[in-house]
């Protein structure tokens, strides 16, 4: 994990610090077998992907140390050029829509009383390196938040959650509990929220989502959850399954890694209090992201047209890196 030291933005700076892997053995395994990670093909992905960056017209300040940068070179399995276009993306992604990607601070009144609800807890890490993740959807007050202020709420999340380098390489396991949710929390979302939030999730954000369980989705939200799924690639809506029982999803996630009121042996309490502890700790790292600046003229009439042009974002991009791509 990275540590709470502030990271510089300067694009070109005078010498890079050297990475150490330093995770458990299963993560090297992992880092091999899913993404071909190994210390010489990170040594010179981490410098194309430095010298890229010092060379594009239109980033004029990004972090460039490993723990950042490793972040989509795991996510595109070690292709440059695709990690490029992700990191391309995620910064034209904040400063585009800052309203939903800046200024993530948990100290911010709505953020508190979400962490204090209950809506989110990370579980820890499962016998394969997922990073089982547990929401309770009815615990959003929707009579007091809307769904900006819930989207702020994922990406702070999504932010302190890709500070963990076993969530790089294992990815996540999402349980999503619905049970007690109504219409309401649904209805918040608009077409244009759906499409800025799932666009970030889907693919602005280096994050690779392994399983997605949904647990007694109600029917009447399937509407409307079909206009957000609209957005989500094939691949993330094959990885999504809805369960009907408690039971089904105990056969997905071992006890140790399932909240006790799903039968499993987690204290969601002590879990919400380390990651509360988390994210305090790391709190002036994640608003330091803010630092960050690329052209945002550059990207804000391709990301206007909307989906029918995404392959316009991705060849302008791919297009850029070869321009910029050291021999």
């Amino acid at each position: 994990m990275s540590s709470n030291r502030l990271f510089s933005v300067e694009k070109r700076p005078e010498s890079y610090e050297k990475y150490e892997f330093t995770l458990p053995e299963l993560y090297r395994n992992l880092a091999k077998e899913e993404l071909r990670e190994d210390d010489n093909i990170r040594e010179q992905s981490l410098e194309q992907m430095r010298e890229w960056i010092a060379k594009h017209p239109y980033i004029r300040k990004c972090r460039t140390d490993a723990s950042f940068l490793l972040r989509f070179l795991r996510f595109r399995k070690y292709s440059v050029p695709a990690a490029c276009e992700a990191l391309e993306r995620y910064l034209a992604m904040r400063a585009t829509f800052p309203q939903w990607f800046q200024n993530l601070d948990y100290q911010e009144p709505a953020m508190r009383e979400m962490l204090k609800d209950g809506v989110f807890a990370r579980l820890g890490e499962d016998k394969s390196g997922r990073t089982v993740l547990f929401f309770r959807f009815a615990r959003f007050n929707v009579e007091k938040f809307t769904a900006l202020q819930e989207g702020r709420f994922a990406a702070l999340l999504v932010e302190a959650l890709l500070e963990w380098e076993e969530a790089q390489i294992g990815g996540f396991r999402v349980v999503c509990d619905y049970r007690g949710s109504v219409l309401k929390h649904y209805g918040i979302w608009g077409v244009s929220d759906m499409k800025i939030f799932m666009d970030a999730i889907n693919r602005s954000y280096p994050i690779r989502l392994r399983e997605v369980h949904g647990l007694k989705f109600p029917k009447f939200a399937v509407p409307i959850i079909n206009v957000l799924l609209s957005f989500a690639s094939p691949k993330l809506r094959e990885r999504i399954i809805c369960h009907d029982s408690v039971e089904n999803v105990a056969k997905h996630v071992e006890a140790s890694r399932l909240p006790k009121e799903l039968g499993g042996e987690a204290d969601l309490q002590q879990l919400e209090a380390a990651f509360l502890k988390h994210l305090e700790a790391r709190r002036d790292v994640l608003m330091a992201l803010d630092e960050m600046d690329i052209d945002t003229a550059h990207y804000s009439s391709l990301w206007a047209k909307g989906i029918e042009h995404e392959n316009e974002v991705d060849s302008g991009v791919a297009g850029s890196f070869r321009k910029l791509a050291v021999d």
